[in-house]
C-alpha cells in the first residue's frame, strides 16, 4: 500500500510539472509569439524560393526566343512575391492581438522591403540607362545582389561592369562593393 502510495505522488508531482509547462506553452501570449515567428519564417521560405526559381527560369530560358517574355516573366514573379510578403507584413502590423515586438519587427521588415524594392528598380533603370541595354534585373538579398542584362553583346565589357558595380555600390550608400564585408555580385547576360 505504501508503495502504491508514494508511486501516485510521485506521478502526481510529475503530472503536475507537465502540466506547468504546457499550460505555460498553450498561454495566449506564448502562442502569438509562435505565431508571429511561423509567418516570418514563412516569410522568409517565399523570399528564398522566389529568388531561387527565378535563378532555375534564368537558365532554363537563356538562349531561347523568349528572352523578352522571360524578363517580363522573372519581373512580375518578383513584383507578385513582393506584393504577397507585404500584404503578409501589414497584416501582421495590423493586428492588435499580435505582440508589440511581432508588430515592431513586421513594421521594419516592411521597411526593409520598401528599401529593396526602390533600390532594385532605381539600380535597374541607372544601369539599362548608363550601359545601354535592353533589359535590366536586380535582385537584392542582403548584400547578395544578382544582376540580368540583356544584351547583344556576348559578354559585359570591363567597362559596363565598373559602371553597374559603381552603380550598385553607390545605391547602397557605398564607395565601393566589399567581398570582404560579404557583398557578393553574379551578373549574367541573355
Amino acid at each position: 500500500m505504501e508503495v502504491v502510495a508514494q508511486q501516485s505522488k510521485k506521478q502526481h508531482r510529475i503530472m503536475g510539472k507537465m502540466k506547468n509547462f504546457f499550460g505555460s506553452f498553450f498561454n495566449k501570449k506564448v502562442r502569438k509569439i509562435a505565431l508571429m515567428t511561423g509567418l516570418l519564417a514563412l516569410l522568409v521560405v517565399t523570399g528564398y524560393l522566389n529568388f531561387s526559381l527565378n535563378q532555375k527560369a534564368v537558365s532554363i530560358n537563356a538562349g531561347s526566343k523568349t528572352e523578352t517574355n522571360m524578363f517580363v516573366t522573372l519581373k512580375e514573379n518578383r513584383s507578385d512575391s513582393r506584393l504577397a510578403q507585404q500584404m503578409l507584413l501589414q497584416e501582421i502590423v495590423a493586428n492588435q492581438s499580435a505582440s508589440e515586438d511581432a508588430r515592431n519587427e513586421a513594421q521594419t521588415a516592411l521597411t526593409s522591403l520598401a528599401e529593396t524594392i526602390a533600390y532594385e528598380n532605381n539600380t535597374e533603370n541607372l544601369i539599362a540607362a548608363q550601359c545601354g541595354y535592353e533589359d535590366v534585373i536586380v535582385s537584392r538579398n542582403g548584400n547578395k545582389l544578382n544582376v540580368i542584362v540583356k544584351s547583344s553583346e556576348s559578354e559585359i565589357s570591363n567597362e559596363n561592369l565598373q559602371k553597374i558595380m559603381k552603380i550598385l555600390a553607390n545605391a547602397m550608400d557605398k564607395d565601393r562593393l566589399e567581398p570582404e564585408n560579404g557583398d557578393m555580385l553574379y551578373i549574367s547576360i541573355m
